[in-house]
C-alpha cells in the first residue's frame, strides 16, 4: 500500500507539476533576446507571400542569383541612403538585427540611419532605421530591405524595434525634422 501511494504522488507530480509551474506569474522580459524579427526583414517566406510579396529572381553581375523584391535588387551595389542627424539607435538596432538575422544563415547587415532621433517621456530614444540584409541560400542570395522605428534606452539598450504601419512614417519623419 505504502508503494502504490509514493508511485501515486510520483505520478501527479510528474503531470501536474508543469502545469503548475506554467501557472506561476513573471516578470515580463524586456530583453533582445525576446524580439522577433519582422518579416520585412526575415528570410522570404510564407509571410511574406501572405502579406502579398512579390519577389522576384535575378541575376547580378558580380554576385549571381539573388531574389528579392523589385526595389531591393534595384540598390544591390549601391550603399544605402543615409539621413543626416544624429540617430543614436543604429548602432544598437544593428547588433539585435544582426543577431536574428545570424540565426537565418545572414551574410550581411547594413544600417543606416533613416532620420534624427527624438526623444520620449522617458528619455527613450527612437528613430527610423534603413536595414538591408544579405541572406546566403542554397547558390543564391536573398536581399531583403526596409526601414523599422528603433527604441534605445539612455544607457545604449534596445528597447523596441518594429515595423512602422506604412512605408511614408519614415518619410513624413524625415520632411519633419527638416523644417
Amino acid at each position: 500500500m505504502f508503494v502504490r501511494s509514493i508511485c501515486c504522488a510520483t505520478l501527479i507530480s510528474a503531470l501536474a507539476g508543469p502545469a503548475l509551474a506554467q501557472d506561476a506569474p513573471t516578470a515580463p522580459d524586456t530583453s533582445a533576446a525576446t524580439w522577433q524579427m519582422p518579416w520585412q526583414i526575415a528570410p522570404i517566406g510564407p509571410a511574406s507571400a501572405a502579406a502579398g510579396e512579390q519577389t522576384i529572381l535575378s541575376m547580378v553581375p558580380g554576385t549571381g542569383l539573388v531574389k528579392g523584391t523589385s526595389a531591393a535588387l534595384q540598390t544591390i551595389g549601391q550603399p544605402l541612403p543615409e539621413v543626416p542627424g544624429r540617430n543614436r539607435t543604429v548602432e544598437t538596432c544593428r547588433a539585435t538585427v544582426m543577431s536574428e538575422a545570424g540565426k537565418a544563415g545572414m551574410k550581411q547587415v547594413e544600417a543606416v540611419s533613416a532620420g534624427p532621433d527624438k526623444t520620449d517621456k522617458k528619455g527613450d530614444y527612437f528613430a527610423p532605421v534603413r536595414f538591408r540584409i544579405t541572406y546566403e541560400r542554397p547558390m543564391m542570395y536573398e536581399v531583403r530591405e526596409a526601414a523599422m522605428i528603433c527604441v534605445v534606452n539612455r544607457k545604449g539598450a534596445i528597447v523596441d524595434a518594429y515595423m512602422p504601419a506604412d512605408e511614408s512614417v519614415v518619410t513624413q519623419w524625415t520632411a519633419l525634422s527638416r523644417r
